[in-house]
């Protein structure tokens, strides 16, 4: 195949002035109206006939094809098809505005008073005031052309990501791959350069590499003709990793490079150097939520009109949106009448669309020819909104929480909150280094009974299923040794996913050395074990090997094995294991006599390893009592920021929560990354605890606390605290730190039942999406299961156990699973069949289904990817500017 044209940038554009006179620009200009008026919720339909009226009258600097006027949420919105103009030039919006204005004048009388000091100002000056927001987009006709117009009312600029990317690029979604072999690049924008306005920036592009070694692209935006050499393009995958977050990157523009609308089998086309969809990326007044159009050409291999539609609407999905477009809304499809009534509730976009069949050189059809994509059908159209309705109302019910909330607006609230609040935040205890908690030590909180689980991954039998079958064995018999020497009163082992988990009743009060060493020591012992019988579980002390406690050390100077342990050891263990007890004393007496041989080794996972054992310890109330446990498994360390926020508003209203514990409760909050904590009243100061835990990779709850009464004043709170009601393990085991409050995963809390029966009933009730799944990749909801199903086994998903707790005379432990219950294989049924249907819906990597790059661990390879095709030295990234619009 060889160019008829030269591919040169100089000649490019000696082709382009013999193009251009028979290129269209459809002219899309949108106008913030609604504000201004007097008029109710929407705008008249008066002002739309003036408005085209004054079209009619008005004498373009160019060929006009014809125009439409749109009423969409609070923007009027125009079209006019402009022939043989400059798709770059400055002055282009003239077309459009000017009629727009000399029509609102004339009705300004009968408009309202606001619009009429309006026209006193400059004409930037109203630009500005009505938010104008400008979209070129040039095509050349071959023949007859659809074209398809869409408006996200109330969406954000990246709101359009999925449909485009599933459009254009995802292999299952549209015929155009298979059939037509047509070929697509997008371009990709940063979403926070578009909002800050910058005058020069750089766009990036990803794709199916063009055949070309070097293509010249039009690009309204840039202000002059982008040029691209092949090796410039990323693929799609990589793409996929910036767009999936849509409040960072945005799909801005799509081009076709292989199929009949690049080249017919004889010579290039001039249709390839066009965009076959372009959003519009004007960001006007209105900040982050700009509400986007995009334009679609729809013909000869490239996406039909029903592909379009369904990418775009008819097959539900999740988009960012509403104030500030800082939250995951639901696309709602509505017909134009629709689109012009009042904003719906909060949690959910109207997606508005129209179509017709461009001829004669870009002209527009009459009014009964342009179709209303979802006007079309109504049963259909219905059924779409019903279900955008379900699903909204799912996301909405988290309130001012992530994931309803996107990552970077609950930062933002949360990051401004926490500054309000500086002065009350304070650094927490460096107990890893012998500091004692004030805290702890006033309300007398460091004696007494105590309730201790202390839990690690330290390997699992089948990946991070479940730890291996030795390991509770292991456990049992370091555990016992530790009552009868007098350490403990009572254990149980269990686990939770690949989770071990200790649970430990004694009187050694909480952040107990010897305890947390005990419980440290007994991971090891299991990891020796381990490798003395030379299994290879999957990630083997995953969770252990952390700080100065292991460096430079041996196994069994970990472990510190003893005879009384081996003893206990063989009458624990199952067979064939049993067998190796003579390998086992063997191994016991070259380490006694100073031997030690087995090396730390590196642990074999996929994932971060080095987290550190996790833990929750609560202070108990007398000898005889029953408390809550909730143990998580692939969910990370805010997995219960939303269920507890929701269990204690709700227990503090009850009468006999008050009677028994008084008038209020105390939030102890961690900012897990800058190592200091903050004590805030449920009631007195509720939207700033939202505000902080909302952003759940920055704000964890590690303690509610008692209020005898409610505290108004902050700084005031710590010296009214009671006593613990609930405590979780927001940070890592103490011992083994290092100082670093980094969050941990797979959480465990305990707490008095008066709250924990709030979180079951939660469980049982409602829905809510949480960080997790594999390596933290996902939101979605944690499964309530039984002890003897709690292992992730689809898709990693998370899972969460409950149990009640009972201690008797201070010295046995029993144990009630919660989520065997009847009512949980309910619960089960619903959230598996919810889970599914919201992945489906939004596929695995969109969030909010899939985690934006800001809550990914930094050492996985998603991070790398993301500096090596966004950072200075980026090969696809252009330079562009200065920006016109």
């Amino acid at each position: 195949m060889t160019s008829t044209e030269a591919t040169s940038r100089a000649e490019f554009l000696q082709a382009e002035e013999r193009r251009a006179v028979h290129r269209v620009v459809a002219v899309f200009a949108s106008i913030r109206l609604l504000p201004w008026l007097d008029t109710g919720t929407e705008i008249p339909t008066s002002i739309v006939d003036a408005v085209r009226r004054k079209l009619q009258e008005f004498s373009a600097p160019a060929e006009v094809r014809g125009f439409l006027v749109q009423r969409l949420g609070a923007d009027l919105v125009v079209q006019a098809n402009l022939l043989g103009v400059n798709p770059y030039a400055q002055t282009l919006e003239n077309g459009v505005w000017n009629p727009v204005i000399e029509a609102l004048r004339g009705l300004a009388t009968r408009l309202g008073s606001r619009l009429t000091s309006l026209f006193s100002a400059p004409a930037t000056e109203q630009q500005s005031k009505l938010s104008l927001r400008m979209l070129r987009f040039p095509f050349t006709e071959r023949g007859a052309e659809p074209i398809l117009v869409a408006k996200l009312v109330g969406g954000g600029l990246g709101g359009f990501n999925r449909s485009l990317f599933n459009l254009f690029f995802h292999p299952d979604k549209g015929s155009h791959q298979r059939l037509d072999g047509t070929r697509f690049i997008a371009l990709v924008e940063h979403v926070p350069t578009l909002l800050a306005k910058e005058k020069r920036r750089r766009v990036y592009f990803f794709g199916d590499r063009p055949a070309e070694e070097v293509l010249h692209l039009i690009y309204p935006p840039a202000g002059e003709p982008l040029t691209v050499e092949r090796a410039q393009v990323g693929d799609w995958a990589e793409m996929l990793s910036l767009v999936a977050n849509p409040v960072e990157w945005a799909i801005s523009a799509v081009y076709a490079v292989g199929g009949r609308f690049v080249h017919d089998g004889h010579s290039w086309q001039p249709t390839r150097h066009e965009p076959v969809a372009l959003v519009g990326t004007d960001v006007g007044e209105n900040g982050p939520c700009c509400e986007p159009i995009v334009v679609l050409r729809l013909q000869s291999g490239l996406p039909a009109v029903g592909e379009a539609h369904f990418n775009l609407g008819g097959d539900f999905h999740f988009t960012v949106g509403g104030p500030a477009a800082g939250y995951h809304t639901a696309v709602l499809p509505v017909s134009l009448d629709e689109a012009a009534q009042s904003e719906p509730e909060l949690g959910t976009v109207r997606l508005a669309a129209y179509s017709y069949q461009s001829y004669d050189n870009g002209r527009i059809p009459p009014p009964h020819d342009v179709v209303d994509l979802f006007a079309q059908d109504r049963v259909q159209t219905a059924w779409l909104q019903k279900r955008a309705t379900k699903y909204a109302r799912l996301l909405r019910s988290h309130g001012e929480f992530q994931p309803f909330i996107v990552a970077e607006e609950a930062e933002r609230r949360a990051r401004a909150q926490a500054a309000e609040l500086s002065h009350v935040f304070h650094s927490i205890p460096a107990s890893e280094l012998g500091a004692a908690d004030p805290i702890l030590q006033r309300a007398g909180q460091t004696s007494g009974l105590v309730l201790s689980d202390i839990k690690a991954d330290g390997g699992g039998k089948l990946g991070h299923t479940a730890p291996p079958t030795l390991f509770n064995a292991v456990a049992r018999a370091s555990l016992e040794e530790a009552r009868r020497q007098g350490s403990l009163r009572a254990f149980e082992v269990f686990a939770v996913g690949d989770d071990l988990h200790l649970l430990m009743l004694h009187d050694r009060g909480i952040d107990s050395n010897e305890i947390h060493l005990l419980a440290f020591r007994t991971f090891w012992r299991a990891v020796w074990v381990t490798e003395l019988l030379k299994y290879k579980p999957y990630g083997l002390a995953q969770d252990l090997k952390i700080g100065p406690a292991t460096q430079g050390k041996k196994v069994e100077e970990l472990a510190e094995p003893s005879p009384t342990f081996v003893d206990l050891l063989a009458d624990l263990l199952p067979e064939p294991e049993v067998r190796a007890i003579p390998q086992i004393r063997q191994a016991l007496n070259e380490w006694t006599s100073g031997r030690a041989t087995t090396e730390v080794r590196k642990p074999f996972a996929g994932n971060v390893t080095g987290q550190g054992p996790g833990f929750a310890e609560l202070p108990l109330q007398g000898s005889d009592t029953v408390v809550g446990l909730l143990a998580a498994d692939k969910a990370g360390p805010a997995a219960f920021n939303l269920p507890l926020w929701a269990a204690v508003r709700e227990a503090v209203q009850r009468p006999e929560y008050q009677q028994r514990y008084g008038a209020s409760a105390a939030f102890e909050i961690f900012d897990v990354h800058e190592h200091r904590r903050i004590f805030l009243d449920a009631i007195a100061h509720g939207a700033a605890v939202q505000r902080l835990l909302g952003a759940t990779n920055l704000f964890n709850v590690k303690r509610i606390w008692s209020l005898p009464k409610a505290v108004s004043d902050a700084t005031a709170v710590p010296e009214h605290l009671g006593r613990i009601l609930l405590s979780a393990s927001t940070e890592k085991l103490a011992i083994i730190a290092g100082g670093e409050y980094v969050g941990k995963d797979d959480p465990v809390l305990i707490g008095e039942l008066e709250l924990l029966e709030h979180v079951f009933a939660f469980m049982r009730d409602r829905f809510y999406l949480t960080q997790g799944d594999e390596r933290g990749s996902h939101y979605m909801m944690l499964v309530p299961k039984p002890l003897p199903e709690a292992i992730a086994t689809v898709r990693s998903r998370g899972l969460q156990v409950g149990l009640r707790v009972t201690v008797a005379n201070g010295a046995l432990l029993n144990v009630q699973d919660v989520y065997s219950e009847p009512d949980y294989l309910e619960a089960r049924e619903r959230i598996e069949a919810l889970n599914d249907a919201i992945w489906i819906a939004q596929g695995s990597e969109f969030t909010p289904v899939g985690v934006g790059a800001r809550d990914v661990e930094p050492a996985y390879p998603l991070m790398k990817v993301l500096r090596r095709i966004t950072g200075t030295d980026s090969k696809y990234g252009v330079w562009i500017g200065p920006v016109t619009g």
